[in-house]
């Protein structure tokens, strides 16, 4: 296993997960993955799947970016 050539999307999307993690501490792990499977869900019928970690992770931090800090 190697973060820098994961060996399947699903790899790449653990290490999606785990960078997410570090970046945005206020998220816990459950809303990272549901997070990650609300983008995954329009490149479903994607048949060219190696990209498709790279666009989930661009359009979800583009999300969070645009989603302020909410601060109780």
């Amino acid at each position: 296993m190697s973060c820098i050539n994961p060996a399947s999307e699903y790899e790449a999307l653990l290490y999606l997960a785990q960078r997410l993690e570090l970046r945005f501490p206020y998220l816990d792990e459950a809303e990272i993955l549901a997070l990650i499977a609300e983008e995954l869900e329009p490149f479903s019928s994607v048949k060219m799947r190696y990209y498709v970690p790279l666009l989930v992770e661009h359009n979800l931090l583009q999300r969070l970016r645009r989603t302020p800090l909410l601060v109780a």
